[in-house]
């Protein structure tokens, strides 16, 4: 366990193939389980397994490359997994998000770290002509926390639509689901005071809040809130703004990228902003971007 603190924040990362980061999902570099605020409130929990799927072992604010190119072979061979490593096709099927992979070669990551700041470096591997080099830094000052992310497209085909997104999987002292958890989405349209649509047109538990959201009750259904893109406001950082006013504590989060992909989900007792940055890199290319959570009390 890797442990970053400053005079309010206390910040776990587990290490590959530690605790929750063993699974064949989300990036294994920087993958942030717990923040504490002053001692007092937590804002990390683990995605539960009364899913409709399996739980992918998601936790805290872990990261995910989307990057399917497993179509591209058959059966017993190799494709990449942005940010984890290569997987075998067991089964002719390509790969989806929830599925195990007994066969498996995990990328190398160098890491160092002091006290305040931890610097993760995924290593490309060659694999149909697509490789990754990752460099993830993860700072803490006060009460905030920034992730920088630089990405370079080290093969010899182009990366293309290349999403890369934070889960946040989001429980603000472990409280359940409830209108004491309001989200405020500035960059989104007026979703109204109703109650919303997730994505299977079915009303879900969300209820439009203005430019935010709240919810009508406790669910222990995970339900989901898809935004058109083409309503969000592309033109300044994209915001958002989590609290819980019984527990009386917050946290906003700024992007240093113009969203790609807007989705809001939650379950029991987490809410998770679903921010993608959708990216091309042409072979030798680099491209950065950046997430900055602020906690704090109310």
């Amino acid at each position: 366990m890797i442990r970053l603190q400053s005079n309010r924040l206390k910040v776990e990362i587990s290490e590959p193939m530690e605790g929750s980061n063993r699974g064949f999902r989300f990036d294994h570099a920087g993958f942030v389980s717990e923040v504490e605020l002053d001692g007092l409130a937590r804002f990390c929990a683990s995605e539960p397994k009364n899913l409709r799927h399996p739980s992918t072992l998601g936790r805290g604010l872990c990261n995910e490359y989307k990057f399917d190119v497993s179509g591209e072979v058959g059966v017993g061979e190799w494709f990449p997994k942005f940010g984890v490593g290569l997987f075998r096709k067991w089964q002719d099927k390509n790969y989806h998000f929830d599925d195990t992979y007994p066969v498996t070669q995990l990328f190398p990551i160098h890491v160092s770290s002091n006290e305040s700041e931890a610097v993760f470096v995924t290593e490309p591997v060659l694999c149909l002509g697509y490789a990754l080099k990752a460099v993830k830094t993860i700072r803490v000052a006060d009460n905030r926390l920034l992730m920088e992310i630089e990405a370079t497209n080290a093969g010899d085909r182009p990366i293309l639509q290349m999403a890369e997104y934070c889960h946040n999987f989001i429980s603000i002292d472990g409280m359940a689901l409830g209108s004491d958890y309001q989200l405020d989405l500035p960059q989104c349209p007026d979703f109204g005071e109703e109650r919303l649509f997730n994505s299977l047109q079915r009303k879900g538990s969300f209820r439009g809040r203005g430019r935010g959201v709240t919810f009508c009750e406790f669910t222990a259904v995970d339900t989901d809130l898809p935004v058109d893109i083409d309503t969000v406001d592309r033109s300044e950082p994209f915001t958002w703004t989590l609290r819980h006013l019984g527990a009386r504590a917050q946290v906003f989060c700024e992007h240093g990228f113009a969203p790609g992909e807007v989705s809001i989900w939650a379950v029991d007792h987490m809410v998770c902003p679903e921010i993608s940055n959708v990216v091309d890199l042409a072979p030798g290319e680099t491209k950065r971007w950046s997430y900055q959570w602020t906690f704090e009390q109310m």
